[in-house]
């Protein structure tokens, strides 16, 4: 491959990759006082050296009440629809900022496929 033919890919390849790699689509909701959101967000993206291809879609939904932030999401194969094992299961977090802080308090927990619990994961995060 020339040169000239490889840098007009690879450019073509990282325009079409900002584009896939933001959301694909979001929207808020009022309900009862409190923010409902439903989006999605994709990534496209290729490894060299292994040559691989990823496209992972990310639907996910979640609702602020109080100052805490509760929220599900799923990770869709989108190279690998046609294989039968789309649903690999749901990833929940409850984030909760500190108010006059730069501390934000958290947890996660993942499900596979059956919904069986996995790990908690508690933490905090500082940001300055």
């Amino acid at each position: 491959m020339k040169t000239t033919t490889m840098v007009i890919t690879i450019a073509a390849a990282m325009g079409f990759f900002a584009i896939a790699a933001t959301k694909a689509a979001s929207k808020d909701f009022s309900v009862a006082g409190q923010t409902l959101s439903v989006g999605a967000s994709t990534d496209l993206n290729y490894t060299t050296g292994v040559e691989d291809w990823i496209w992972e879609l990310t639907p996910s939904a979640g609702v602020t009440a109080l100052g805490i932030g509760l929220s599900v999401a799923t990770d869709i194969d989108m190279l690998e629809l046609d294989e039968g094992d789309i649903f690999q299961g749901l990833d929940f977090t409850a984030d909760y900022t500190v108010p006059s802080t730069n501390i934000n308090l958290y947890t996660e927990v993942s499900t596979d496929a059956d919904l069986e619990f996995g790990d908690v994961t508690v933490g905090a995060k500082v940001s300055f």
